[in-house]
């Protein structure tokens, strides 16, 4: 029994199926799983988007999501207030301004995340983890591989040049939420860490692995591909608020790298141009301030 939507193309029957006797076979960038699907919905659904799960299984997900957010921040604040004896203002203060707390909490909160999912994917809906997810090679038909893979990375530095131009044409908005944390070297190389460690990875496999196949069976691929991309862009709305044209971009980017993880059918084309996005956004920062030398809202 799943939560999964009616026309999820996923039957039970793949509970049935076995695993070689030799063990599981290595799932990370293997070719994707081959679910038994009925023949009509074979042919309306195209493979890549084909997975166990559906709008069932990504309403629980957020209702996880919510409630592990809250439980870890009581947790932070509870223990913050114990071992440092802060009050409230100050509290708030240090969770909202120091990198390093704010990284170690969206890591763990990520990490808390990835293993539910885990959990839901191999017992829940007992399918193969990466596969399912389509964390798998890209084999173009007609062009050399390393030309694609190529592609991605200059394609995720092209976007990022763009998103500064047009962010300076439109006007960049000051003071913005997340410039609080850009206040020391340590605070930079904290969040530069985890924008490119870990944030590109635990988003394209949350949006462009979990999500985008469920809206793109159930709205369309073209619908599909708008909506994931928009919900990535309103993610980080709280840390841009005021900066409406800096959303605006975000939201293009969350299109961008649906659209590149459609037309390849795999994450791993999201994933390389989000990495290689963020990459150079980084090393433009630490170019502009003549290595982190001369940080603009240091104290």
């Amino acid at each position: 029994m799943t939560f999964s939507d009616p026309e999820n193309p996923v039957p039970p029957e793949r509970a049935q199926q076995s695993e070689p006797a030799g063990g599981p076979s290595p799932e990370f960038l293997s070719a994707s799983p081959q679910f038994p699907v009925p023949a009509p919905q074979n042919e309306i659904f195209p493979e890549d988007i084909r997975t166990p799960w559906g709008g069932g299984e990504l309403l629980l997900l957020l209702g996880f999501a919510i409630g592990s957010l809250f439980f870890l921040d009581t947790i932070l604040e509870l223990f913050l207030i114990a071992h440092y004896h802060l009050n409230r203002t100050q509290l708030m203060h240090l969770v909202r301004d120091n990198a390093g707390v704010a990284v170690g909490f969206q890591a763990l909160w990520s990490g808390v995340i990835f293993l539910f999912l885990f959990l839901m994917i191999r017992q829940y809906n007992g399918a193969p983890f990466w596969a399912s997810l389509r964390w798998r090679a890209l084999r173009p038909k007609n062009r050399p591989p390393a030309l694609i893979y190529t592609g991605c990375i200059f394609g995720g530095i092209t976007l990022a040049i763009l998103v500064g131009i047009f962010s300076r044409f439109a006007g960049e908005k000051k003071n913005l939420p997340i410039e609080k944390l850009f206040q020391t070297r340590a605070d930079i190389v904290w969040l530069a860490i985890f924008g490119i460690c870990v944030a590109p990875f635990f988003e394209e496999t949350i949006f462009r692995g979990y999500l985008y196949p469920v809206f793109a069976r159930k709205m369309g691929i073209p619908l599909g591909i708008f909506v994931t991309g928009l919900l990535f862009g309103l993610m980080h709305a709280v840390q841009l608020w005021g900066g409406w044209a800096q959303i605006a971009m975000l939201i293009f980017v969350g299109i961008v790298l649906t659209a590149a993880r459609a037309c390849t059918g795999s994450v791993v084309a999201s994933y390389l141009i989000h990495l290689s996005y963020n990459s150079f956004l980084f090393f433009g920062y630490f170019v502009a301030t003549s290595g982190l030398k001369n940080i603009p809202h240091a104290h």
